[in-house]
C-alpha cells in the first residue's frame, strides 16, 4: 500500500506543480437537441419514443416509404435484429464458427524476470495449460527473495474464457477460503460462489496490473477482485466490462447466437458489466505495437529489448579525445542508401514501460532512505 501511494505521488507530482498557473475557465457551449443524422445521437431520439410512436414509425415506413415494397416482414425482422444486437453491444452477438475461432488469442503464456527485483507474467487464453505454466513461473519467482514486485499483464485479446480459471488464478494471490466473486443467473434462487483454494504456489508480495480495451472477461474479474482485495497499482486503459457468462446457440447454417445468460459480481454484489476497470494511471499502448511485442517474446526475444532502447551512437567529447567517430557506420549506411537500425522507431509497450519506470524510481528512493539511515 505504501509503495502504491509513493508511486502515484511520484507520477503526479509534476502535475501539482504545474497547476499554479491558472487559466480562465472556458464557458461550455449550450446543449443542443440531438441531430437526426448523427448516428451517435440516433439512440437518444429513439429512446424518447413510446410504444405507440414506435408502431407509427413502422407503419409509415412500411406503407409510405418510397421503396416500401422492399420492407416486407423478413426485412423488417432483419432490421429489428440488427438494431437489437447493436443496442445490446457485446451483451449479444451473431457469430460464425470461424469468427468464434478468430476471437481466441493467438498468444500463449509468457513469464520472465525483467530485472533484479521485478518479474513479469502474461496470460494467453486463460486455460489449464497456462495455469500450469503460471505455477512453474511463480515457484521460481517466489524462490528468489530479491524479487519483490510482480507485473501481471491482463491484456491478452482473449475475450471470453471459463470463470473457473479466474478463480484458480486468483487463488494464487489471495488467502484460502476467501469469497472471490459470484455468478448471478436470472431466476436462480442463489448465486454460484467462487472461493479461493489453497492449491499451487502463492504470491503475497507487491503487484502491478496491466489492463486495456482487449482485456477479456476473465482478465477483468481477476483485476476487479485484486483491486478490491489487494489494491494493486493498475496501469493501462479502461477495460470493456465483459464480465458475463455467455451461451452459444446455433440459429441457422453457420450462424451462432452468443448472448449473456449470467453476470459476474464481486463479493459485495457490485458489478462491472459494461463499466469495466478504470486504471490508476491511464497509459494507452497501440494494439499493433502490443501484439508485435507479444509475438516477438514468443520467438524468444526478451522484454528488456523493448524496455531499454539503444540510442544511436553520437559524437561526444570522449570520442574526440580518442580520435574516433562513433557515427561513421551510420553515415556510411545512409550514404549507400541502405537501411540502418535507427530508421524505424522502436516498438514500445508504454504501459509496461510506465510500470518498470515507476518501480525503478521507487527502488532508487528506497535505496536513498536506507543510505541516510
Amino acid at each position: 500500500m505504501m509503495m502504491r501511494c509513493l508511486l502515484l505521488t511520484l507520477l503526479f507530482l509534476p502535475l501539482f506543480a504545474s497547476s499554479i498557473d491558472e487559466t480562465p475557465a472556458v464557458e461550455a457551449p449550450p446543449e443542443t437537441a440531438p441531430e437526426a443524422d448523427d448516428p451517435e445521437k440516433l439512440s437518444e431520439l429513439i429512446d424518447t419514443l413510446n410504444q405507440a410512436s414506435l408502431q407509427e414509425a413502422f407503419r409509415l415506413l412500411t406503407d409510405d416509404y418510397i421503396n416500401g415494397e422492399e420492407l416486407d416482414s423478413l426485412e423488417v425482422n432483419r432490421s429489428a435484429l440488427q438494431g437489437m444486437l447493436s443496442r445490446l453491444d457485446f451483451g449479444a452477438m451473431l457469430l460464425t464458427a470461424k469468427s468464434i475461432q478468430d476471437r481466441n488469442s493467438r498468444f500463449v503464456f509468457h513469464a520472465e524476470k525483467i530485472n533484479r527485483s521485478t518479474a513479469y507474467l502474461r496470460f494467453g487464453r486463460y486455460n489449464q495449460a497456462g495455469l500450469a505454466e503460471m505455477d512453474e513461473a511463480l515457484k521460481e519467482f517466489v524462490a528468489e527473495k530479491e524479487i519483490t514486485d510482480l507485473i501481471i499483464d491482463l491484456r491478452s485479446p482473449q475475450a471470453t474464457a471459463e470463470f473457473a480459471i479466474a478463480s484458480e488464478i486468483l487463488s494464487r494471490f489471495r488467502p484460502p477460503n476467501e469469497l472471490l466473486f459470484k455468478i448471478r443467473r436470472p431466476g436462480a434462487d442463489r448465486p454460484t460462489l467462487f472461493v479461493s483454494k489453497s492449491s499451487g504456489p502463492s504470491w503475497s508480495r507487491n503487484l502491478i496490473l496491466l489492463v486495456d480495451r482487449e482485456t477479456g472477461n476473465v482478465g477483468e474479474i481477476i483485476a476487479a477482485v485484486l483491486k478490491r482485495k489487494s489494491n494493486p497499482l493498475i496501469i493501462g486503459e479502461t477495460t470493456p466490462g465483459l464480465t458475463v457468462e455467455y451461451r452459444d446457440v446455433p440459429i441457422g447454417e453457420d450462424r451462432i447466437m452468443r448472448y449473456a445468460i449470467a453476470e459476474v459480481v464481486l463479493d459485495d454484489d457490485s458489478s462491472i458489466f459494461r463499466k469495466g476497470i478504470a486504471p490508476d494511471i491511464e497509459t494507452p499502448t497501440p494494439v499493433k505495437s502490443k501484439h508485435a511485442i507479444f509475438d516477438a517474446t514468443q520467438k524468444d526475444q526478451k522484454l528488456t529489448e523493448f524496455l531499454y532502447q539503444k540510442q544511436r551512437p553520437r559524437m561526444n567529447e570522449a570520442a574526440l579525445v580518442a580520435g574516433i567517430d562513433p557515427e561513421i557506420d551510420y553515415y556510411i549506411l545512409r550514404t549507400n542508401g541502405k537501411e540502418t537500425p535507427w530508421d524505424k522507431p522502436p516498438l514500445q509497450d508504454r504501459a509496461l514501460q510506465q510500470a518498470v519506470d515507476l518501480l525503478n524510481a521507487n527502488a532508487f528512493l528506497e535505496s536513498g532512505r536506507k543510505t541516510r539511515r
